[in-house]
């Protein structure tokens, strides 16, 4: 999942140097030979976005048919899932170049010359356009603790709770009904907006659809330090990452796959939430 969070994080773990003004441009040069788009000058309403040396790419085709492009094309050198402030009117990502991640944005082309305008600036620590889109700090936060489930008792008995639990109700010889198990208390508080019907793993010919897009923002919204945003729909590597790093905050075995049990504790309302840092990423 490609969940962009942990942006410091993975550039204390490679290494990288800040990335120059020349890092930009090579990114906004190879983001156009990929579209076939245009190097073009940024439209006068960018004068005081960013920094001066930010390029601009203009490339037919609406934002989200250049995002799916642009995965395609810059793979792995993207950093995790695209992100969107706007309701997905413009989104929002990192490239990997020799020198560090250059932020990178696709919006509609606001002077109408071309469908959709890519935008390149350093990042928020060299005081880029992503100031307005911050990258993450290297935060440890401890997972929260899961409250113990309250037991409720559908029809109340005189006699105490735990009796009424523990004993039939009515008269002696009727058999008592089973205490709630475990299973049956998560699938009532699921928070999952569709049904589990796959296990969704990575594999050569990446998985997509509704259900991975329902596990990478469940999984957005349980990291920690959390910026937003809304994945993608495609099961890639930093997807499985994440969730190997919940299914150890979780307790579950960790596989990078999403089995039924792994769903389960995902859209449970009890589900701990992990530490961005704790994400190891390819």
């Amino acid at each position: 999942m490609k969940f962009a969070l942990l942006l410091a994080a993975l550039l204390a773990s490679t290494a990288l140097a800040a990335p120059t003004p020349r890092d930009v441009n090579r990114a906004a040069t190879r983001a156009a030979g990929a579209l076939d788009g245009v190097l073009r000058t940024c439209p006068a309403s960018f004068a005081r976005v960013g920094t001066p040396d930010k390029q601009c790419v203009g490339a037919g085709g609406s934002v989200e048919a250049l995002r799916g492009k642009l995965s395609a094309a810059l793979g792995d050198d993207l950093y995790g899932v695209w992100r969107s402030r706007d309701s997905q009117r413009s989104v929002y990502n990192w490239v990997r170049t020799t020198g560090g991640y250059v932020y990178l944005r696709v919006q509609p082309d606001p002077e109408g010359r071309a469908g959709s305008l890519l935008y390149f600036d350093l990042p928020p620590e060299s005081g880029g356009a992503g100031a307005t889109t911050p990258a993450p700090a290297r935060v440890t936060v401890r997972p929260t603790p899961t409250p113990a489930p309250v037991a409720v008792t559908p029809t109340p008995a005189p006699q105490s709770t735990a009796q009424s639990i523990a004993q039939p109700t009515a008269r002696p010889t009727q058999t008592p009904r089973p205490a709630p198990t475990a299973t049956t208390t998560a699938a009532s508080r699921s928070l999952a907006p569709v049904p589990f019907t796959r296990p969704l793993r990575l594999q050569a010919q990446r998985m997509s659809g509704a259900d991975v897009r329902a596990v990478q923002d469940r999984l957005i919204a349980l990291t920690r330090p959390s910026g937003g945003g809304r994945g993608d729909g495609w099961y890639g590597p930093v997807t499985a990452a994440t969730v190997r790093a919940f299914q150890t905050a979780n307790s579950l075995p960790v596989t990078g796959t999403v089995d039924r049990a792994t769903w389960t504790r995902l859209f449970n309302e009890q589900a701990r939430t992990f530490a961005a840092s704790s994400i190891d990423l390819p």
